[in-house]
């Protein structure tokens, strides 16, 4: 579901909406995992597809969720009011096209060549210019290991494609087209990181980026030095880690009653009925399922807002606010997070609850992260591939850049940028300045410039 929570085949068919952004909620409950298994308590997830970025955060070890979100521009959105995962998302991806508009001016997306005819190199009848082009001209993409070498690419129709439709048209190289187009790609999708963490009170700069989706690795240390985090993670198979966040995932059921009262004179008498009414029904659907649970958890939260406000924030209710019915603490609650998400909150102004939540999650067993063998700093003679000239716009120019295997790589290993690593669904780019140093777990932990 969008909640990062697992519900049955027959709830899919008649409530289809709420798996609506599915995968990427996946991918955030996999950077949890992911942060459990490391000892991480905060991080953001960045997802880059073909068509889309996405990022979603990991704040004090879960998942930051929203009760509503946008679809579309925000003047012709349509509202959905179902709990999720907050992710934002823009527009840009390893399908996005770049174009250069009237004005002379280069802009990247949000339209996509998609999967057919797709971009220009994969030989299908494409002819706009696309990030992939841009990866694969600047040398970041080997032509005959794609996808393990069961993809072959034709440089020469990239090469084409970025000369005609970008690269003549504003008086400039081929090289110097394919960087714009990259530079251009990376502000984008920093943007999808700000959106879910600077936006909303969050340093983004003091989270680790856990970068994932076929094209997160070669674009996160570019997305990273937009936004200034020092670190990038990039977990095994990043491709499918998508699929990896389902198998940490667990049975979920969300409630939500509206129930309009000022917190100055809420009854919790009838609160604690309404909490009450869906956990039971939580329970019953949980009972009525064939899925093994573990143990089941029970969560409250409230959408509140100040007096004459229009729009409410959802803060979590822990059972001890309504033991002792204590109205300042749940308003000091509400005025944090209110801090917290827009950066200005009004103590003194009286407060109202406009819905009640409660989420029944029955707990799955999670398999356990493989650890991989150690070694020393030097990778194993089974780990280099080739070298390559490999263009990098820090430089002002190719240079020979070495080429490793991820698989025979081991915990300990370290590489310095600028240097590439190849897995069968993605490639890592290790900029100038950057150095990678594998963990126990088989991750790629980048440092951003401070390569030494």
């Amino acid at each position: 579901q969008s909640s990062g929570g697992l519900y049955e085949s027959a709830q899919a068919k008649t409530q289809c909406i709420r798996m609506l952004e599915s995968g990427p909620a996946a991918g955030v409950i996999g950077a949890r995992a992911l942060c459990n298994a490391i000892g991480l308590a905060d991080a953001i997830g960045f997802d880059m597809g073909g068509t889309t970025a996405k990022a979603g955060v990991i704040y004090r070890g879960d998942a930051l969720t929203t009760g509503a979100a946008l679809v579309g521009g925000y003047n012709e959105a349509l509202p959905v009011q179902i709990s999720m995962i907050d992710i934002f998302e823009v527009g840009t991806g390893g399908g996005s096209i770049a174009r250069v508009d009237h004005g002379g001016a280069l802009s990247v997306g949000p339209q996509s060549a998609g999967a057919a005819p797709g971009p220009a190199c994969y030989g299908l009848g494409g002819t706009e210019p696309t990030v992939t082009d841009a990866n694969l001209v600047l040398g970041r993409l080997d032509p005959h290991r794609f996808l393990g070498g069961e993809m072959k690419l034709d440089v020469a129709a990239a090469t084409k494609a970025i000369k005609e439709r970008v690269a003549d048209k504003l008086g400039i190289s081929v090289i110097a087209a394919a960087e714009g187009i990259l530079r251009i790609a990376a502000t984008s999708m920093s943007w999808a990181v700000k959106g879910v963490s600077t936006e909303r009170g969050l340093d983004a700069a003091a989270f680790p980026l856990i970068a994932y989706g076929g094209a997160g690795p070669l674009h996160a240390s570019a997305v990273a030095r937009e936004i200034g985090t020092p670190k990038v993670i990039v977990p095994r198979s990043p491709g499918h880690f998508c699929a990896f966040g389902m198998l940490f995932s667990d049975l979920r059921y969300d409630y939500v009653r509206t129930a309009p009262m000022r917190l100055a004179e809420a009854s919790f008498a009838d609160i604690e009925k309404l909490f009450a009414g869906m956990t039971a029904e939580g329970m019953k659907a949980l009972e009525g399922s064939d899925v093994a649970t573990a143990d089941v958890v029970v969560s409250r939260a409230a959408d509140m807002r100040y007096v004459g406000q229009e729009h409410s924030v959802t803060i979590d209710l822990p059972t001890v606010y309504f033991e002792k019915e204590d109205r300042g603490a749940i308003k000091k609650h509400f005025d944090d997070v209110h801090q917290l998400r827009y950066g200005t909150c009004a103590p003194n102004e009286p407060a109202e609850i406009v819905s009640l939540r409660t989420t029944v999650t029955g707990v799955m067993k999670k398999p356990a992260l493989a650890k991989i063998a150690r070694g020393e700093k030097t990778p194993p003679r089974a780990a280099h591939l080739a070298s390559r000239e490999v263009h990098f716009s820090e430089l002002g120019k190719a240079v020979t850049t070495p080429v490793f295997l991820r698989d025979p790589l081991v915990a300990g290993n370290r590489i310095e940028g600028p240097a590439l690593v190849e897995e069968h669904a993605s490639t890592t780019v290790v900029l100038p300045g950057d150095a990678l140093e594998v963990d126990d777990f088989g991750n790629l932990v980048i440092t951003i410039g401070r390569s030494r």
